[in-house]
Order: C-alpha cells, then structure tokens, then sequence
C-alpha cells in the first residue's frame, strides 16, 4: 500500500521525465531527418557554386593554371568540399585529399576517392573534362555540426533536470491543494466511524467532485445523527409502550396474591384490556417490520377510490358528530386506482383518525379527491392543533410524537403513519404533510391512476 501523495509524487516525476525524453527522441529525429535534408540540399547548392566557379575559371582563360587550381582549392576548403578535378585525359590535375595508396605518378581518379567515407557528386566543365565534388556521408561529420548536435542535446538533458526539479517543488504544492481537503473528508468519515457526527466539520474545495463528496459526507453525518436521536428515542418509547400496561398487570396480580384486592371480573376485565394493548403493539410491530421490509403482498384491483372515500367518511361521521367537529367533502367522481382496496381502507382510516383526534370541537376536516394529470389526488385537511416546523421531517418515522409526555389522549402507540407511508410507497405513491403549530395540518397523497390493459 502506498499513500496517496507518494503516488502522486511518481506519477508527475514519470510525467515529466516521459515528456522530455518524447521531446528529445522527436527533436533529434526531425534534426536527422528534416535538418540533415536541409543540410543535403545547402551542399548541393555550393557544389553547384564550386562547379559553375571552375567553369568560369576555364572560359576565361580556355585552360587552368596553377593559380586557378589554387582558387579552386581554396574556394572547395571554404565549401567544406572535397574536390577532384580530370583533364582531358582522365587524369586527375587537382585533388583535395591525398591519394590513398602510394602508386607513384599515378593520376587515376579512384585512387583519391574515399567511397566509405564520403559520397561523390560528378560534374562537367569544358569539353571532356570532369569534376567529382565529395561530402561527408554524415552530415554532423563537420566540428561545428557536431557542437551543434550536441549543443541541443544538452539543452534536452538541462530541461529533463529542471523539469526534475520543478516537478519535486509542484509535488508538495498539488499536495497541499489537492490532498488537504481529501484528508479533511477522512478525518470526517473517521469521526462518523468514532459516532462522533456533531464533529464533522466543512470542507473547502473548489474541485467539484471533492466538493460534492465532502457535501455527502456531511449531510450522511447528520442523517446519522438525526437517527442515532430517533433509536434513542425508540428505544425509551418502546420502552415506555411496554412497562405502562406491564406495570398495571403486574400491580393488579401483587395485589391478588397478597389478598389486598379480590379478582372481581371489573379487575380481570382492565387486566384484559392491558394484555390486549400489549397484543395489539405487538402485532402492529409485527405489520410495521413485515411492511418496511419490502415484501408487501398486496391484491391489486381496479378500485372506485371515490366509493371507497364516501364509504369511510359515511362511518366517520357519527364519530365526527359526537365530537361536535364537522367532516366535509369534494370529491370527483368515478376516479379509479389500481391497488389494494384494504390497505388503501386502511391508509385513509388512520389520516382520519388523526385529524379527528387532534381537531378541536367546532372545528373541521375537509376531504378533497381529484385527478391531476395521471394521478389521483387526495387532500385531507384540518385545522386543528398543527405540528411544530421542527417535527414535521420526523413525522412518519417510528414511535416519533411530537408530545413527549405520550398521553394515550392526544397519541396512540406512534407507528401509525409509519405503516401509511410504507401502505402507500408500496402502491407506487407518495404521501407528503404541510402544516403549522395552531393551524392546522395538510395531508396529501398522491396514486398513480388506474390504466386499463392493451
């Protein structure tokens, strides 16, 4: 395992260094190839120079004296060239180089040519006469060439050093920019690891995934907390649920066996009634698991959700009646659904228990069903007693209720919105929840509707 740094370290060395030694192998060959053609075509511009010299040489003077010879000569070194030059004869009156093997007068021109070594152009001047005119096969033959070509390749090795260089300092530079706010996320996720969420701090970026990461931590961080808050409170809810009616139970039984009190069928009936709370906890803990585990087994159908609103409302009504509340109604007509004809009843039965529950006396609900585009729509409205801003976000988790002293007056066991949500999710629905401490409560739901199948 190598840290981060580390690897970024290598990687820019091994950029740098690839990126001059690409530069390097390039340079040198367009330095062969396009340099060495440019140089090519320069000498045969001055063996042209040298051949048309001598053939002026000539025409002025219809011969070449010594002192011509010696122009030539001289005018081939500052060329650079090597320079043969035949009479009529064949036989070689001029050469720049020595002739290769000692053969005494011998004028043959092969005997001053070196073909390994140089290349030979062959040229005219006069009647029969001719001129060879030789390069160096290379053209970085020549000292100043040479100097050159190694001049440049100094210039590549200094670079490759300073980019080194360069590369070590930018190191340390991209790691303080780059990697500060990726060791900030760690420490982060590290204090979430540790439970500590409350520690998690901001991070500032301005590279925009590290930026959308640190924001994700962040907001995880809090989800978190916010959940470590409501498993605490579960916890004491559960609690709580459990140890009222176990209490009374076992109060009522302390008392039996000491014959403080006889078990009268009035006793035995609240002792009932308690086992039967605790049953009924049970069994909606049961639903409540059985319902967020994903596995909802549903009978779907084709439901007239205007008849089955009208049919709940009718049985409501009393209770609304007796309670001095008023329950009013707007709902379109013949608006069907597919779903679960039950668990749709039972959805509705518990928003309206609700609003029943916590409407004052003289004050209303209102129930709205309406198509909305390809949804169905329903609005159940009240304005009684409201729910404070801040429990709104944590009003369909478990046991949440917004009154701490859980009196079963103003809040049953708290998992019955739990259970509607996952009711309707479960029909591919949403349901969502506006109100305001003192106002009232807004709760809509939303149904695909019905289609009809091809």
């Amino acid at each position: 395992m190598m840290r981060i740094g580390e690897k970024l370290g290598r990687y820019f060395s091994l950029v740098s260094l690839s990126s001059v030694l690409l530069i390097t192998v390039l340079s040198n060959i367009g330095m062969n190839v396009f340099f060495t053609t440019y140089l090519r075509s320069s000498q045969e511009s001055d063996d042209q120079a040298i051949a048309e010299y001598t053939r002026e040489l000539l025409t002025e003077e219809g011969s070449l004296d010594e002192q011509d010879l010696m122009s030539i000569e001289h005018y081939a070194f500052t060329m650079k060239a090597e320079v043969i030059l035949e009479n009529e004869e064949k036989e070689v009156i001029l050469s720049t180089r020595e002739p290769i093997e000692d053969m005494g007068n011998s004028k043959d021109t092969q005997n001053y040519m070196d073909p390994e070594k140089f290349s030979y152009r062959e040229y005219t001047y006069g009647k029969d006469r001719t001129m060879y005119i030789g390069r160096s096969k290379s053209v970085f033959s020549a000292s100043p060439d040479r100097k050159f070509l190694l001049t440049i390749n100094f210039i590549y090795l200094l670079s490759a050093v300073i980019s080194l260089i360069i590369g070590m300092l930018l190191r340390n530079r991209i790691k303080g920019i780059f990697l500060r706010p990726i060791y900030a996320i760690q420490d982060n996720a590290r204090r979430i690891e540790e439970g500590e969420y409350q520690l998690v701090e901001n991070v500032n970026t301005d590279t925009v995934e590290l930026d959308e990461l640190a924001g994700s931590i962040k907001k995880m961080a809090l989800r978190l907390q916010n959940q470590e808050i409501l498993r605490r409170r579960l916890t004491a809810d559960i609690a709580h649920e459990l140890r009222t009616p176990l209490s009374t139970v076992n109060s009522h039984l302390e008392a039996f066996i000491d014959g403080v009190w006889e078990p009268t069928p009035e006793r035995l009936v609240l002792l009932q009634d308690e086992i039967r709370r605790l049953t009924s906890l049970i069994r909606d803990l049961g639903d409540l698991s059985y319902m967020e585990s994903g596995e909802i087994r549903l009978a779907m159908s084709k439901v007239n959700l205007t008849e089955l609103i009208t049919n709940i409302m009718d049985g409501f009504e009393p209770l609304f009646l007796s309670d001095g509340k008023i329950l009013l109604d707007d709902l379109a007509k013949d608006v069907f659904v597919y779903g679960d004809s039950d668990r749709l009843n039972q959805v509705l039965v518990n928003i309206l228990s609700n609003a029943l529950k916590y409407t004052d006396e003289g004050d209303s609900v209102e129930v709205v069903l309406r198509e909305k585009k390809k949804t169905a729509e329903i609005i159940i409205k009240d304005n009684g007693i409201g729910i404070e801003k801040k429990d709104i976000p944590y009003v369909f988790e478990r046991f949440y209720r917004s009154d701490l002293s859980r009196n079963r007056s103003t809040g049953g066991k708290g998992i019955g919105l739990t259970i509607t949500r996952s009711l309707v999710e479960a029909h591919q629905g949403t349901i969502e929840v506006e109100s305001e401490s003192g106002k009232g409560t807004t709760m809509t739901i939303i149904l695909p509707l019905y289609t009809a199948p091809e």
